[in-house]
């Protein structure tokens, strides 16, 4: 009798003692809006709703930058992007990884959470999107592949999903640049007539025109091989270190995901060790290219449709966790990278993109929070109350923490880790942000700090410069706005964020003393907060992020195809 007691201890000790599972799903360009439980009345997102009706809200949760490659960094390293080098540095204003054959990535020395699971056995996967790079001087040597950042399992997409995947004739560059030929055509032309004149006047000799001539020639010819070959040189499917389609069928890829998904979780049950998996959808990110279930049944078009598949392929992965008994063992984080993308329009004019109300702004939108509040839950039974709303100030970069002190993984010591510890406060042990300063970049400027003061229930938002939008919209000319076209302001203006989330009101930060003594001190910690960033060792330098024919990968040279053998 007393043997069986003690075997009956011992095993509730052992099973007290587990650790925890993670699944951590990350959606591409989804809006605030976009989601029932978030507002949305018109696009059905039942299993969504049910992951938020078992666990928390996260209402004011936010994204380290409105851009993919940089929210993306700061989520797996718990840093904002200027720390580790994700954003770029003038002369070079792009802040996404545009080419698969670039020396741009996450830097290895950067701690991930995959690999904070390892140190702790953790079995580890990432399916879905990657977009922090893949390798760095030759070719193939894959120093920033998922597999050498800490994930044991990789398959998908390292790049992104842009419409040039889909052979319909839409392009990127023509629709974020559509004058690009009469552009081309002036600078040849402009750039002759100079040479001839110089010419003439013998300023100039022959071999210097023709040099001259050969270099433009050279660059529009480099320019347009790798704009109007996307598809080509970006759309390739991995398999761990193996591509294994080339180029990607998207019609079939949100699936797949699925199905690898699951088949994850089922690997990881038979082998009985704990895991961490990451879900990256490529959805809602153009080209918005669903199965044949979802083509056409939403009513807000292809992007109501994708956001569908999104939500019934969340749903499946979900219940896999039920019918694996997983459900009380795992903490289930969804999220999106940032917010909806506003400007996105289809060949003949339709939305491809979503809202992000009642917010202001979108992706790509500095400091506003329709970039970078993002539609959040986390589920984790017996520990998070189910049906609760969070509604104090967190981030992506929060997870890195709370999960690794989930895990009782160390929290390195060497470097500046931004994120902190959120799940007392999920628990509601905690009523206040551990994070009463946070700061929105645009690349490598600060254009927003946020404030939550320890008394009342005023969240301040300071703003230092706003996007230029189009007059009479919340849009601007471009696929996204470009920080250097950003209005400033002098002064600086409050936006008191629990009254006004859409910000609407602007309050001038020196119209009262109250007000400037409370500039004064966020100013404070700004200054603070950028002495603690130090000097920016940008991965977005323009040379870095160059196509690098080296280092293009390929299946099947010369032809460039392949279809995955697994799903053919």
């Amino acid at each position: 009798m007393l043997q069986t007691f003690l075997a009956l201890l011992l095993l509730f000790v052992v099973s007290a003692k587990k650790p925890p599972n993670i699944l951590i799903i990350i959606a591409d360009d989804l809006g605030y809006g976009d989601v029932g439980c978030f507002g949305n009345k018109t696009i059905p997102t039942p299993s969504i709703d049910k992951l938020a009706s078992q666990g928390a809200r996260l209402t004011h949760h936010l994204a380290a930058s409105s851009l993919c490659t940089p929210s993306r960094s700061a989520l797996l390293t718990g840093r904002y992007p200027a720390r580790t080098g994700m954003v770029p540095t003038p002369p070079s204003r792009i802040g996404i990884i545009l080419f698969l054959a670039t020396s741009a990535g996450l830097p290895q020395s950067e701690v991930t959470i995959a690999e904070q699971a390892k140190s702790k056995g953790y079995r580890t996967g990432l399916i879905g999107k990657w977009h922090l790079g893949l390798s760095e001087s030759k070719y193939n040597d894959n120093i920033f592949h998922p597999n050498n950042q800490g994930f044991d399992y990789y398959y998908g997409h390292p790049l992104t999903n842009v419409k040039d995947w889909y052979n319909d004739g839409s392009s990127v560059l023509f629709h974020q640049n559509p004058r690009t030929n009469w552009y081309a055509l002036t600078s040849v032309i402009v750039t002759m007539l100079t040479m001839y004149l110089f010419y003439k006047k013998e300023y100039i000799g022959l071999k210097i025109v023709l040099f001259v001539l050969f270099l433009l020639i050279l660059f529009w010819s480099y320019f347009y091989f790798t704009f109007l070959n996307m598809i080509l040189l970006n759309s390739l499917l991995y398999r761990n270190l193996d591509i294994v389609e080339q180029p990607i069928n998207l019609e079939t890829l949100s699936e797949r995901y699925t199905k690898e998904s699951i088949e994850f979780l089922e690997n990881s049950t038979n082998n009985n060790a704990p895991f961490l998996l990451v879900v990256s959808w490529n959805h809602v990110h153009t080209a918005l290219i669903t199965s044949k279930k979802f083509r056409g049944k939403s009513k807000h078009g292809r992007y109501g449709d994708a956001v569908e598949e999104l939500d019934y392929g969340t749903g499946q992965i979900v219940s896999k966790l039920d019918e694996l008994g997983l459900t009380d063992d795992t903490l289930v984080y969804f999220t999106s990278d940032n917010g909806a993308h506003l400007e996105e329009r289809g060949m003949h004019g339709e939305i491809d993109g979503g809202i992000n109300s009642p917010f202001k702004g979108g992706k790509g939108h500095p400091a506003v929070d329709g970039g970078i509040r993002v539609p959040s839950i986390v589920r984790f039974p017996n520990q998070i109350q189910k049906n609760i709303d969070i509604n104090e100030p967190t981030t992506q970069m929060d997870m890195f923490t709370t999960i690794s002190n989930l895990i009782e993984a160390d929290i390195p010591k060497d470097r500046h880790i931004d994120g902190k510890d959120i799940m007392p406060l999920m628990k509601q042990k905690e009523n206040i942000t551990p994070s009463p300063f946070l700061y929105h970049y645009c690349n490598n400027e600060i254009h927003a700090m946020r404030y939550r003061p320890p008394e009342g229930q005023h969240i301040w938002k300071l703003v230092f410069k706003e996007p230029n939008y189009i007059p009479g919209e919340t849009k601007c000319a471009g696929l996204v706005c470009a920080c250097k076209n950003a209005i400033v302001l002098d002064p600086p203006v409050f936006y008191e964020m629990t009254s006004d989330p859409g910000e609407q009101n602007p309050i001038p930060s020196d119209s009262s003393e109250t007000n400037r003594n409370l500039r004064d001190s966020m100013l404070k910690e700004l200054n603070d907060h950028v002495k603690s960033v130090g000097t920016i060792n940008s991965q977005l330098t323009i040379s870095k992020l160059l196509w690098n024919p080296f280092l293009q990968p390929c299946c099947n040279f010369p032809s460039c195809k392949c279809t995955d053998p697994k799903y053919s």
